[in-house]
């Protein structure tokens, strides 16, 4: 080991509850390219496409859940990793995490907010199995104290982050240009808050806008004479974030109620990309960038409009703020790679502890 890897975990394994390629598929590359010798066991990989796995995904229960849990163990007795990960681990009931904890170090890590959601299905296995962890990454501080009261010893925050390979200004043709091209864009789910709002008047005051995500839930939002202009609306390309972003004018920034977010992967992913970030006023945000000169912020859609709407018109302006978030965000140290090294480090003293 080099002097930078001493004291590391030096196997890994990651297990995969999330969807998406954002996280335990960027932690496997990025802590490879750390020198660090990572395992992949991926959930959905054995559990069907078809109506019944769905069906299992959605109520966690049924025999390919039951599978994975048998499976996860087998592969741990095989391997013998010094950590176990479990990323968002959703399909797991406690007796397997006790399971696991007995052939090796046990963590887990989630983006969302399973702590403050306790209605939500989704988290029903997990915050049963939380007691067996032996350490916690969470995403926010006031999940700190909520995991600890669920006897969880070793928890830390562990924010997002953009990812390097991925995030980074590009040229667009112009063919690319005519299917990316926006004012301004945003990619992310929808939820009962201002950013059906401030998207509805980013169209209304005839700014080009697009949004990605799930459909139904944005079409359930939208009036319907702007999701008409807007659609369609759909999950995006992992490969085509950058291009959607790029094509931007603008890239907006919401943060959830739901998951009680002052930042979230967009907050550093757009500057990442060279865009002009339009984002949410929260605490951390200003702590963060300079107001008006490395980022612009908003409290209510009146403000996100007015600022739309001039920076938009005004080229210089907005170049001027997005080349210095861009500048900030990459010395900043917040890519996949500081945050692996934290993660790293952080488990490790929890072993020695």
């Amino acid at each position: 080991m080099t002097e930078d890897h001493a004291g590391t975990p030096g196997s890994v394994l990651i297990v995969r509850s999330a969807f998406g390629e954002l996280y335990e598929l960027a932690w496997v590359r990025a802590l490879h390219e750390l020198a660090t010798q990572v395992e992949l066991f991926d959930t959905h990989s054995f559990i069907p496409a078809n109506l019944a796995g769905r069906l299992e995904e959605r109520y966690l229960a049924g025999p390919h859940v039951s599978k994975v849990n048998r499976l996860v163990v087998e592969r741990v007795r095989e391997m013998r990793p010094d950590v176990v990960l479990f990323y968002q681990g959703h399909h797991y009931h406690r007796e397997t995490i006790a399971r696991v904890a007995k052939l090796s170090f046990v963590v887990g890590a989630h983006c969302d907010d399973p702590f403050g959601r306790r209605d939500r299905r989704e988290y029903r296995l997990l915050r049963t199995a939380f007691p067996e962890y032996q350490g916690y990454h969470v995403n926010r501080q006031c999940n700190v104290e909520e995991a600890m009261e669920y006897g969880i010893k070793h928890v830390r925050v562990l924010k997002t982050y953009y990812i390097p390979w991925l995030h980074h200004p590009c040229q667009l043709s112009a063919e690319e240009r005519d299917v990316w091209g926006s004012d301004v864009v945003y990619a992310g789910h929808s939820e009962p808050d201002q950013r059906a709002e401030c998207l509805a008047r980013v169209v209304r005051a005839g700014l080009k806008c697009k949004i990605f995500g799930n459909r139904a839930g944005w079409k359930s939002v939208l009036p319907e004479d702007v999701y008409g202009a807007v659609r369609p609306i759909h999950f995006i390309k992992f490969s085509d974030c950058r291009k959607a972003l790029c094509g931007s004018k603008i890239g907006a920034c919401f943060f959830s109620k739901w998951n009680r977010d002052q930042y979230t992967h967009r907050s550093w992913e757009i500057p990442a990309c060279g865009v002009f970030l339009l984002s949410e006023r929260t605490p951390a945000m200003q702590e963060f960038y300079q107001e008006g000169k490395e980022a612009e912020f908003f409290d209510n859609a009146d403000e996100f409009i007015d600022k739309a709407r001039f920076y938009v018109r005004n080229d210089l302006a907005r170049m001027r703020i997005a080349q210095a978030g861009h500048a900030r965000v990459i010395e900043s140290g917040n890519d996949i790679y500081a945050r692996m090294k934290q993660w790293r480090n952080d488990v490790q003293e929890w072993r020695e502890e």
